[in-house]
């Protein structure tokens, strides 16, 4: 006969190892969907079987290989959007209150600011929110994202297209500027920007009825994540070969004008050199509003260099997907650091922020001392009816 209180122990010891084995089983499951890749699964109903597809963006880029770095992710982002903000704020705030900054040019300068604005409220804050929850805010605010993202991309491009070509109207025909830059061509033209922005959304659109995620490329399946959490959500597909080749048309028309700039300064420097007074302040101005606008364009050129070059060596195997998905990540920070370094260029060569800051502040100080003076007229009046 066994003994009854052996039966106790033998209880523990299954128990016991049941919990280890399920322990063994839940970090051997954790380790396999930890892996930076898509993970197909077979699904049986009936006779039917069905193949779904997943992928989780929580497992890649930076955030994958060192989950401890969210606090410092997020303090990052929060940093360049405020800057973002305050930057093109103070830009804004210039061009709309100072008429040495109302020249009709300058509405596209007003626009691009808005959109770098735009931009990074799209990324920074619901980077920040999946950083801190490990998931994205959903599936329709990806495709939305996707949306966005590449429209203002696009904008932002063609917008300074467009103020190198009213930089060169400018300096090459200054006795025509006013006339050239009616608000009629200025909005016809901002139209044309707005709707080569939409073009290569509108292609999925068109092709598929809806906007597909950027899995497209990769998978047969159309998935709605992100490469990681630290990339905007972007698309796949033919929608994503045009919006590559609109972005490239974009900087040539650019760099074309630049260049076209640079040689009718080039070319009438000993004309101009001779100029005195008011004619010659104002050309020099022309051409320091120029070389602003190139350095602008060659920071953000710069600012796009890592992520091209880290996409080069994927699609060239130099490096692992897992280890291309840690750079893209770094790189896509870099790129969105565009969103602010105009402004800081324009701090540099325009002193934006202490103009800024110092008007807002006199108007403050103007405001207070006002509502001091109102709030003192009672009491001087009190102060004379005894004498009365």
């Amino acid at each position: 006969m066994m003994n009854t209180t052996s039966i106790p122990s033998i209880t523990g010891t299954i128990v016991n190892g049941t919990i280890d084995v399920a322990n063994i089983l839940t970090k051997t499951l954790d380790i396999v969907a930890a892996v930076c890749d898509f993970v197909t699964t077979n699904i049986t109903l009936g006779n039917v079987t069905t193949s779904v597809t997943s992928y989780n963006p929580a497992h890649c880029g930076v955030y994958g290989y060192y989950p401890s770095l969210q606090p410092l992710l997020s303090l990052i982002l929060v940093v360049m959007m405020v800057w973002a903000l305050f930057g093109n704020g103070c830009l804004l705030y210039l061009i709309c209150t100072e008429k040495q900054m109302r020249e009709p040019g300058n509405i596209f300068l007003c626009a691009l600011s808005l959109t770098d604005i735009a931009q990074i409220l799209v990324y920074a804050p619901t980077t920040v929110y999946s950083l801190v929850h490990g998931e994205i805010p959903g599936d329709g605010w990806c495709r939305v994202q996707a949306f966005l993202t590449s429209f203002l991309a696009c904008f932002s491009v063609y917008l300074q297209a467009s103020l190198w070509i009213c930089r060169f109207i400018h300096i090459a025909f200054p006795l025509d500027y006013t006339s050239l830059m009616s608000k009629r061509r200025l909005m016809i033209t901002m139209t044309i920007c707005f709707l080569i922005a939409l073009t290569s959304p509108l292609v999925g659109i068109a092709r598929v009825g809806t906007l597909e995620s950027w899995t497209v490329d990769v998978s047969s399946v159309d998935i709605a994540q992100p490469l990681s959490l630290m990339v905007s959500c972007g698309f796949g597909g033919p929608e994503g070969v045009v919006l590559v080749l609109l972005l490239m048309v974009g900087v040539v028309i650019s760099f074309v004008t630049a260049g076209l700039i640079f040689k009718v300064a080039w070319d009438n420097e000993k004309r101009h050199t001779k100029l005195t007074g008011i004619a010659k302040d104002q050309f020099i101005q022309k051409l320091q509003a120029a070389k602003t606008l190139a350095i602008i364009t060659g920071v953000q050129v710069v600012t796009w260099c890592p992520a091209i070059i880290v996409s080069l060596l994927g699609k060239a195997l130099v490096i692992t997907n897992e280890r291309q998905l840690f750079f893209v990540d770094i790189s896509f920070v870099i790129m969105m650091t565009s969103t602010f370094t105009d402004s800081i260029v324009y701090a540099k060569r325009k002193n934006i922020y202490r103009r800024t800051v110092g008007k807002l502040h006199s108007k403050i100080r103007k405001y207070f001392e006002r509502k001091k003076e109102l709030e003192s007229i009672p009491m001087r009046t009190l102060r004379r009816k005894p004498d009365l």
